[in-house]
């Protein structure tokens, strides 16, 4: 007699694992796995909306968590399926169906692990070198190049004793599309939403980047502080803010946070040589301008000057220059002023006289003089704020305010009038002013009111200038102070996410290399695609000690396509009246190996003529190709055989003689008076072929399901409704037994409805 418990200790591995393989085919996970499918998938497209492809390649499609939903389906198929084997005839279109999913799936795996989708950049060049070629297709993703060198050892005369050893090691660099100090860590409130330019935690925060410690072997040891997609190295004073505009940059009426920056250089003063800061504008989509300058004096009463020197109101708005000192404001009618007219400062014991008034630039020359006799110069602008000059001596600080709306609409004024002295759109000016300790202030002025003034908030949360109709937000994201003590001082900073990339971006990591016991730390920027060694001492780090030295770079990672293109003329048209283009195209020349030439497969090669490049070892295969946005060519890689598909994508240019792109590409003896940079995209899709025929298996199947007309058009006798009857347990068999065909059929009818319902 057998055993209960030991029937009981061998049947339980066995339902456990019934159990789960009813759980893997089970219509309800399938219903979890297609729900949350599509919850991904349709936040997946809003992110490819508002951040571009490449952050929804990041984010969600080259994630595990996402291969693992996709292999979750796949496997549901694959148990809904086979639990019911053997097939019966009339499952042909379900098994078509589910083996197209299975097929699908399969070559998206592929296309996600072994696709390629880059972007080659090539020159409209007068030098057909094959260094000016491009045979390089640069992705989305960085790597470390870590050359590694023993130093050479020497006797005691100092001679080198023997040979230094070298070694490249290639460190990958998982950073995204985004700076690293946009993350938000988890929490409810920055779940599905954050403020302007901070990412929220879904999806970006289940997917990690390669900060801390990456590589750390023999004595040499590379880390990774911080990373920065886009910046820049700026001189002076910068200002990275996110601004709501009422309308987008590219016409639409809606709301949007629009990126701006900002920045306070030096400049030489004309007669004394002396370092004075020169401020900067930026113009928002709806017109708004906004201006970014810092006070010329450590003094607090200039920063009072510049918030209580608000204009007088009244009905008709006169031009008025509104002048400041000690904590007292006056206000004189500017059209009553002439040229040599004085006039007392109240009692302050202060004398202005007008030295000249430029209406053409809306600008007013005044000099201030004290009872001693010094005098200080100062020049006011009406709508170029940024550009003023204070009589900082004096401690007397001023403001120009003219109705600049009512001089839009009068025409025979406004001709008179220098386009650069109105600048933007008229839909009002926010000022702001740096001080000498690093705080800021704003002064929000819509022609003829003034709105508000106060102190910014610089947390990087937005806050509200003014009420009602007339208010505007702003989200100070980056702020670097202007320093008058070291006005030439230079730092790297963050540049705001824009979604359209236009490939100049420059990415920059920071690093901290440690060889023996030296170590450095800096902001070390990306090569540029194609570049063979470092431009710049920011694209290169050195350390090294008395044993060992380390030489660190960051790249592009690149794809040699195995044929190279030369492009022959950069083709575009414009839009009339504008300056958008319309069309552009590229028209290039293909060379191939000169040893793999028979084996090229792609544009025809009738007409080409080998020997253009002989001493590069290249051969022209095809030429004038034309590569448009709409009509991409095929071509493959004559060694691998893989078939690229190229588009044209983008371009930059065109860049002029004395521009360090046309210097660095045509050099000095170039007869061309201008340069362009195609961008083309160049992919490659393994998985396109099983991802199309599993289209047509699902297609196929689902035509089957219907041609067959067992599930929804077939009228159903009572013993089929009896045996399909809530009362009857699916798992127990409450047929008699009949061994007729046509109970054999009902059968068969009955599972196969079963079977389609689950």
């Amino acid at each position: 007699m057998r055993n209960p418990q030991y029937s009981s200790a061998r049947l339980l591995p066995h339902r456990l694992i019934t159990s789960g393989v009813r759980f893997l085919a089970s219509f309800r996970l399938a219903v979890i796995t297609l729900t949350a499918l599509i919850i991904v998938l349709a936040w997946a497209t809003f992110i490819e909306q508002a951040y571009g492809s490449a952050a929804s390649r990041f984010g969600v499609y080259r994630t595990g968590w996402f291969a693992g939903l996709g292999t979750l389906l796949g496997v549901n198929v694959f148990f809904a399926a086979a639990v019911r084997f053997p097939w019966k005839r009339h499952q042909t279109g379900f098994v078509i169906t589910h083996a197209g999913i299975l097929v699908m799936l399969t070559g998206s795996l592929l296309s996600a692990m072994h696709g390629i989708d880059a972007q080659m950049r090539i020159y409209e060049t007068d030098r057909p070198k094959a260094d000016l070629l491009g045979g390089l297709a640069f992705e989305d993703t960085l790597h470390f190049e870590l050359a590694l060198s023993q130093n050479k050892p020497t006797s005691p005369q100092g001679s080198a004793v023997g040979a230094a050893s070298s070694k490249v090691v290639q460190i990958p660099f998982h950073c995204g599309p985004f700076n690293w100090r946009d993350y938000h860590a988890f929490s409810l409130t920055h779940l599905f939403a954050a403020a302007p330019g901070r990412l929220p935690w879904f999806p970006w925060g289940l997917r990690s980047v390669g900060k801390g410690v990456l590589y750390d072997q023999d004595r040499v040891r590379l880390e990774v502080l911080d990373y920065y997609s886009d910046s820049r190295e700026v001189t002076g004073g910068y200002l990275g803010l996110y601004a709501e505009s009422s309308r987008s940059p590219d016409g639409g009426a809606t709301r949007v946070w629009e990126p701006l920056e900002l920045e306070i250089q030096s400049a030489r003063a004309p007669q004394t040589q002396a370092v004075v800061p020169v401020g900067s504008r930026a113009t928002m989509a709806d017109g708004t301008g906004i201006t970014f300058s810092v006070a010329a004096t450590k003094s607090t009463d200039e920063i009072q000057a510049f918030l209580k020197s608000q204009p007088q109101q009244n009905e008709e708005f006169q031009d008025q220059l509104v002048l400041f000192y000690r904590g007292v404001r006056y206000v004189v009618p500017a059209a009553a002023l002439k040229s040599g007219d004085e006039f007392a400062l109240g009692d302050s014991g202060l004398n202005v006289i007008r030295l000249q008034r430029e209406d053409r630039l809306l600008a007013m020359e005044l000099a201030v003089q004290d009872q001693a006799g010094n005098i200080d110069e100062m020049v006011l602008f009406a709508d170029r704020p940024e550009f003023n000059q204070q009589a900082g001596k004096l401690q007397v600080f001023g403001t120009y305010w003219v109705n600049t709306a009512a001089l839009r609409r009068d025409a025979a004024r406004l001709a008179g009038i220098h386009p650069d002295a109105l600048p933007g759109g008229g839909g009002g000016r926010v000022d702001l002013l740096q001080s000498a300790d690093g705080k800021l202030y704003y002064r929000y002025w819509k022609a003829p009111r003034f709105v508000a003034a106060g102190q910014v908030i610089l947390n990087g949360r937005p806050f509200r200038l003014g009420a009602g109709l007339d208010s505007l937000r702003l989200a100070i994201r980056t702020l670097l102070p202007y320093d008058l003590d070291q006005p030439d001082r230079k730092a790297v900073v963050p540049r705001p996410f824009r979604k359209r990339r236009t490939g100049m971006e420059q990415p920059r990591a920071r690093v901290r290399l440690t060889v023996g016991s030296q170590s450095k730390e800096a902001w070390l920027a990306v090569l540029p695609q194609g570049a063979t060694e470092a431009f710049s001492s920011g694209e290169l780090l050195r350390v090294s000690d008395d044993v060992e030295a380390a030489r660190l770079i960051l790249r592009y990672d690149a794809v040699d396509v195995g044929f190279r293109l030369r492009l022959v003329e950069f083709q575009r048209k414009m839009d009339p009246g504008t300056t958008q283009p319309s069309h552009y195209a590229s028209l290039v020349d293909l060379y191939v190996p000169v040893e793999s030439a028979h084996r090229h497969r792609g544009p025809t090669t009738q007409g080409a003529q080998a020997g253009d490049l002989q001493g590069e070892g290249l051969t022209l295969a095809q030429p004038r190709v034309l590569i448009t946005l709409n009509h991409p060519v095929n071509i493959s890689d004559p060694r691998t055989g893989r078939t690229y598909r190229l588009y044209q994508e983008a371009f930059n240019g065109p860049f002029r003689p004395g521009d360090p792109v046309f210097e660095q590409v045509l050099g000095a003896g170039s007869t061309k008076s201008e340069l362009y940079a195609s961008i083309l995209t160049v992919n490659y899709d393994p998985g396109r072929g099983l991802k199309y025929l599993g289209s047509l298996l699902i297609v196929g199947g689902i035509v089957v399901m219907y041609r067959m007309r067992a599930y929804f058009f077939k009228r159903r006798s009572r013993d089929d409704a009896t045996l399909a009857s809530p009362a009857t347990d699916s798992n127990k068999s409450v047929l008699p037994v009949d061994d007729s065909e046509s109970a054999d059929k009902r059968i068969q009818d009955n599972e196969m409805t079963r079977a389609f319902t689950t």
